[in-house]
């Protein structure tokens, strides 16, 4: 039979992790990881010009969290008070999932919030060869965004927010107007509670601060493949390069 997942308060990622969503890296008493670490989204290019993931030993699952019922709609309600209290509801006109992270809380919220929803798509500009990743843009396939519609981004993580400046710009350029940037988990190092950006217009450039709202703040730390707080494990091949293919392997590793 059925068991709703248990909700622990304010503790959101503690209720992640009752969802099977959470992993951290486990260590012995001389601080000796136990398990893998994960590699992240986010590159740096090395010698040479090579991309190359930032890894560490946290990892958010949210996908984890989309299937329960209960706990999507306990984040969006608690994101939705958060919402409220800072720019006023009654200022939204639509939530726009970022993909595809955003899209299972962006329909929650506009359900709990009685207000519309649309959502952004990747559309693929060049596909990935041996020498270089997959390249693509943000676009409007099945929705578009209304003139002069007051728009929240609505993503799952926000890490380095290295594409929500292309987000903002897309909505822009269809005549929208993004008031604020809402997520479960904010772990940008450089990005707090407003993200400050630069809208080019057909004349010039304006500079907007877009509020940030998050359920949880929290700074994951990630290093450089070569930093000496990860080089060992990484050079014995202690790491998981795409976590939630193998996230069976972070549970067993955390719960061993």
């Amino acid at each position: 039979m059925y068991r709703p997942i248990e909700i622990v308060g304010d503790r959101h990622l503690e209720t992640l992790g009752n969802c099977g969503g959470y992993y951290e890296c486990p260590k012995d008493s001389q601080g000796n990881r136990l398990g893998p670490l994960v590699g992240y989204a986010g590159t740096y290019e090395c010698l040479g010009g090579k991309p190359l993931q930032f890894v560490g030993d946290v990892y958010a699952n949210f996908a984890k969290a989309e299937p329960h019922a209960n706990v999507l709609k306990y984040f969006a309600n608690c994101l939705s008070m958060r919402l409220d209290a800072q720019i006023g509801l009654r200022d939204v006109d639509v939530f726009c999932g970022a993909p595809i992270g955003g899209y299972s809380l962006t329909d929650a919220l506009g359900l709990a919030n009685n207000i519309d929803m649309i959502k952004m798509e990747k559309k693929v500009t060049a596909l990935k060869t041996a020498t270089s990743r997959e390249q693509s843009e943000l676009v409007f396939s099945r929705h578009d965004v209304e003139r002069g519609a007051r728009c929240v981004i609505v993503e799952d993580v926000c890490n380095n927010l290295s594409t929500m400046g292309k987000a903002i710009q897309l909505i822009h350029s269809r005549g929208g107007i993004v008031v604020a940037i809402l997520c479960f988990l904010n772990r940008s190092p450089t990005v707090d509670d407003v993200y400050h950006f630069l809208v080019s217009t057909s004349s010039a450039e304006e500079a907007i601060d877009i509020p940030v709202i998050s359920l949880v703040r929290k700074v994951i730390d990630e290093w450089k493949q070569n930093d000496s707080a990860v080089s060992l494990d990484v050079a014995k091949g202690n790491v998981t390069w795409k976590p939630k293919d193998e996230w069976n392997r972070l549970m067993q590793a955390m719960h061993a």
